[in-house]
Protein backbone atom coordinates (compact mmCIF):
# COMPACT_ATOMS: atom_id res chain seq x y z
CA UNK A 1 0.00 0.00 0.00
CA UNK A 2 1.56 3.53 -1.41
CA UNK A 3 0.71 6.48 1.26
CA UNK A 4 -1.19 8.63 -0.47
CA UNK A 5 2.04 11.56 -1.49
CA UNK A 6 3.66 9.18 -3.15
CA UNK A 7 1.51 8.55 -5.55
CA UNK A 8 1.81 11.26 -7.96
CA UNK A 9 5.50 9.80 -8.55
CA UNK A 10 4.38 6.46 -9.53
CA UNK A 11 1.06 8.00 -11.44
CA UNK A 12 2.39 10.67 -13.15
CA UNK A 13 6.56 10.35 -13.22
CA UNK A 14 7.32 7.86 -15.98
CA UNK A 15 4.85 8.99 -18.08
CA UNK A 16 6.13 12.63 -18.32
CA UNK A 17 9.36 11.36 -18.31
CA UNK A 18 8.75 10.01 -21.78
CA UNK A 19 6.52 12.66 -23.11
CA UNK A 20 9.20 15.00 -22.18
CA UNK A 21 11.86 12.72 -23.94
CA UNK A 22 9.56 11.93 -26.97
CA UNK A 23 9.06 15.88 -27.49
CA UNK A 24 13.32 16.53 -27.30
CA UNK A 25 14.26 13.77 -29.19
CA UNK A 26 15.05 14.45 -32.69
CA UNK A 27 13.94 18.72 -32.61
CA UNK A 28 16.23 21.13 -33.16
CA UNK A 29 16.97 22.97 -29.97
CA UNK A 30 14.82 26.36 -29.34
CA UNK A 31 12.51 24.72 -31.05
CA UNK A 32 9.04 24.49 -29.88
CA UNK A 33 8.34 21.05 -29.44
CA UNK A 34 11.78 21.05 -27.47
CA UNK A 35 10.96 24.05 -25.10
CA UNK A 36 7.53 21.77 -24.49
CA UNK A 37 9.63 19.27 -23.44
CA UNK A 38 12.28 21.02 -21.60
CA UNK A 39 9.71 22.84 -19.34
CA UNK A 40 8.01 19.03 -18.36
CA UNK A 41 11.18 17.82 -17.48
CA UNK A 42 12.07 21.19 -14.77
CA UNK A 43 8.31 20.86 -13.96
CA UNK A 44 8.63 17.63 -12.83
CA UNK A 45 12.07 17.85 -11.34
CA UNK A 46 10.41 21.09 -9.45
CA UNK A 47 7.83 19.45 -8.00
CA UNK A 48 9.81 16.46 -6.43
CA UNK A 49 12.67 18.80 -5.17
CA UNK A 50 9.85 20.39 -3.58
CA UNK A 51 8.06 17.95 -1.62
CA UNK A 52 11.33 16.88 -0.90
CA UNK A 53 11.88 20.17 0.96
CA UNK A 54 8.75 20.06 2.28
CA UNK A 55 8.72 16.74 4.04
CA UNK A 56 12.63 17.75 5.28
CA UNK A 57 11.27 21.17 6.59
CA UNK A 58 8.92 19.37 8.92
CA UNK A 59 11.09 17.52 10.87
CA UNK A 60 8.75 15.15 11.89
CA UNK A 61 9.68 12.05 10.01
CA UNK A 62 8.74 11.40 6.16
CA UNK A 63 5.86 8.27 6.04
CA UNK A 64 6.40 4.98 5.16
CA UNK A 65 5.68 3.93 1.30
CA UNK A 66 3.91 1.24 2.22
CA UNK A 67 2.82 1.68 5.98
CA UNK A 68 2.32 5.35 6.15
CA UNK A 69 3.62 5.74 9.76
CA UNK A 70 6.17 7.97 10.13
CA UNK A 71 9.83 6.82 10.14
CA UNK A 72 11.68 9.94 12.03
CA UNK A 73 15.62 10.09 9.99
CA UNK A 74 18.17 10.66 12.37
CA UNK A 75 21.18 12.98 10.40
CA UNK A 76 23.85 10.80 8.86
CA UNK A 77 21.78 7.43 9.21
CA UNK A 78 20.56 5.40 6.74
CA UNK A 79 17.46 3.39 7.22
CA UNK A 80 17.11 0.53 5.19
CA UNK A 81 13.69 -1.02 6.69
CA UNK A 82 10.73 0.55 7.74
CA UNK A 83 10.43 -0.17 11.74
CA UNK A 84 7.01 -0.14 12.08
CA UNK A 85 6.13 -2.39 9.04
CA UNK A 86 9.56 -3.74 8.22
CA UNK A 87 9.41 -3.97 4.40
CA UNK A 88 12.06 -1.93 2.59
CA UNK A 89 11.71 1.95 2.18
CA UNK A 90 11.28 3.57 -1.39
Amino acid sequence: MNSPYRKWKHILGLPLIALSALFMKGEPELSPKWFTGLSIALVLGAAYLIEEIYWMSQRLGRPCGHCGKKIQMKSFSVHANCPHCGLELE
